[in-house]
């Protein structure tokens, strides 16, 4: 028996890989008018506009919305709200400038966006994409519908190895929305720090990481409502997101999901300070430099010569 999504399927199965600036799927116009109008018309998506942030909490709270664990975020409230009222410089990582909310619709219920959060969590979907992307093991779904507010960032990372797949798809409300400064940013690392790529793909026993968004440079956005974007996590799948908009009118939605290896075994992670490398090297000159001032610096690197030549 057929389903009411499964064109999308279809869609998957033809669609081209592009390249720029890594492997992926980009797929335009990807429900039809009548699905994707039903789905951004819902009042789970299209909610009513706040007067404050403690308001808006309440108004996604009170159609199903629950914060969740996710990166770059936190889940308390209070803590939120207070960085927002610039009463906390806290940041979630050394990599960014501060931290969001993400909150998902769980479960949506009895209307389209139930059936298509569905859909996407079916085994027939994931059939599809592991056969699309050539994965293999056993695969676990984790998805739904999601809600990004003001101060969610993620700097440049190519995803943990333990996901086999990600994606992403706008239904974003707002008529101006393409226009947000809301949208993931597709990168590749400047030619400086390429070698980092590199790195991650010798050592496959070590987990990637985030890195500053200056190390690395946008090749395109995601900025289409009505647009999904998969990918394969791999060493160059560079990708961020910094939202910076007014989120009491609307909010950054996304049916966001991913494929997880359920053999996951944590593996360690070098974080991006260990591959700065110029910063190493200008500590490094910057003590060797201390201690020339000193005399037992100066018989020390004295030393250090004499066994470098004996040897």
């Amino acid at each position: 028996m057929g389903h009411e999504f499964d064109y999308l399927i279809k869609k998957i199965r033809s669609a081209e890989f592009e390249s720029n600036p890594f492997k992926h799927l980009h797929i335009e116009s990807f429900l039809s008018d009548e699905h994707f109008a039903a789905v951004v018309g819902a009042r789970e998506i299209d909610t009513t506009a706040a007067n404050t942030p403690e308001q808006l909490l309440d108004q996604l709270e009170s159609v199903g919305y629950k914060a969740i664990s996710f990166p770059g975020c936190v889940t308390s409230k209070a803590e939120y709200l207070k960085w927002l009222e610039g009463e906390s410089q806290k940041s979630v990582h050394k990599a960014t400038e501060g931290f969001g909310m993400v909150l998902r619709l769980t479960p949506p219920n009895g209307s389209i966006l139930e059936a298509l959060d569905a859909f996407l969590k079916s085994d027939e979907m994931k059939e599809a994409l592991a056969n699309k992307f050539e994965l293999e093991g056993e695969l676990v779904v984790d998805a739904g519908i999601q809600k990004y507010l003001h101060g969610y960032e993620i700097s440049p990372h190519p995803d943990t190895r333990r996901k086999a797949l990600t994606w992403m798809f706008n239904a974003n409300p707002g008529s101006d929305s393409e226009n947000a400064d809301i949208h993931t940013h597709y990168m590749t690392f400047k030619p400086e720090w390429a070698f980092i790529s590199s790195f991650w793909q010798g050592n496959q026993d070590v987990d990637r990481c985030w890195v500053p968004w200056d190390w690395c440079e946008t090749r395109k956005q995601q900025r289409n409502n009505n647009s999904i974007v998969f990918f394969a996590p791999s060493e160059d799948t560079m990708h961020a997101v910094k939202a910076n908009y007014d989120h009491l009118k609307t909010q950054r939605t996304q049916f966001y999901g991913n494929l997880w290896y359920k053999v996951d075994p944590m593996l360690p992670k070098v974080e991006f300070e260990d591959l700065d490398i110029r910063a190493h090297m200008a500590a490094s000159s910057s003590t060797l430099n201390s201690m020339k001032r000193t005399a037992a610096g100066r018989a020390a690197i004295s030393l250090a010569k004499k066994f470098k030549e004996r040897v």
